[in-house]
């Protein structure tokens, strides 16, 4: 998997982009077609508004596109929510994949169960 890492103007710290690189490839794992994560940081500037520190999440790959962001007062505290975020995005997707594959039958009705039993 590819991951990009940018920040607006300011440089990623090195701890910062290590831990969001290893917790972007885990939750990869879930959904192998996923080829490409960017991870955006942003700050907003409105001294009003407490959280400031924004991250943003990116996956494609195979025709789908995950998309989540969270904001917080720390980047790694972002980067935690985003994941929660993927990870739920990641199991409905998957569970719409396998259930679109694998069919559910329809039960059998005790009529004709009956009906069977008495013709035999």
């Amino acid at each position: 998997m590819d991951v990009v890492i940018t920040h607006g103007r300011r440089i990623v710290s090195d701890e910062i982009r290590s831990l969001t690189e290893e917790k972007v490839r885990r939750i990869a794992q879930h959904c192998p077609g996923l080829e490409r994560a960017e991870v955006h940081f942003t700050e907003e500037h409105n001294p009003r508004i407490t959280d400031r520190e924004r991250c943003e999440v990116i996956m494609s790959g195979h025709g789908r596109t995950i998309r989540a962001h969270a904001d917080a007062r720390v980047p790694l505290v972002a980067v935690d929510l985003v994941v929660e975020k993927l990870e739920h995005q990641l199991e409905k997707a998957k569970g719409r994949l396998v259930g679109r594959s694998q069919p559910r039958r329809r039960p059998v009705s005790t009529e004709s169960l009956f009906q069977r039993v008495r013709t035999a």
